[in-house]
């Protein structure tokens, strides 16, 4: 059973991070395949307090807004795949919300991250968000095609944390 502003989808457990998210984000995003796009240079890499503090502002947003990141499992087994769901963010000067994904490299090429892309396109539906906008460094092709296949449309390269990203958006009207 899940709760409200949860998913489960036909592969996926899209849960409310707990008191162990930080260890599972530790193993997905200390990993060099996906620091490559979340924290490409000049920037630097996760530390070690990244992922407590990463874990503890996704509960934070959750207690404010009744939705937020999601630490995802699968659905058989209970492997953890990453993190999806909706997240407030500053993009391009404007507070928005963001569909975050980042899928465990040991778990890529599976659909994951659109089956939370789109998981949580439903969940920003019923929570009564207008829209939706989701970022990625210009050759990040794989996320790019996740975004394309969720719906999104492309908007403009913009600055985001000094560097340039690709600005997709989709209108939940």
């Amino acid at each position: 059973m899940v709760g409200a502003n949860e998913a489960v989808t036909e592969n996926l457990l899209c849960l409310r991070p707990g008191a162990a998210t930080a260890g599972d984000y530790e193993g997905v995003f200390a990993e060099p395949a996906v620091q490559r796009w979340l924290r490409p240079p000049p920037m630097p890499p996760f530390a070690a307090a990244d992922f407590e503090r990463m874990a503890r502002r996704d509960r934070a947003h959750w207690d404010r807004h009744g939705y937020g990141p999601w630490a995802v499992r699968e659905r058989e087994g209970g492997a953890f795949v990453g993190r999806g769901g909706l997240a407030w963010a500053t993009v391009a000067g404007e507070r928005q919300v963001e569909l975050p994904w980042a899928v465990s490299p040991a778990l890529q090429n599976r659909g994951y991250a659109t089956e939370m892309a789109l998981a949580a396109i439903e969940t920003a539906r019923e929570a009564g968000l207008h829209r939706v906008v989701s970022l990625a460094l210009p050759d990040n092709l794989a996320s790019r095609r996740v975004m394309e296949k969720a719906g999104l449309q492309y908007v403009a390269e913009i600055e985001h944390v000094g560097l340039p990203h690709l600005l997709f958006e989709l209108d939940l009207g």
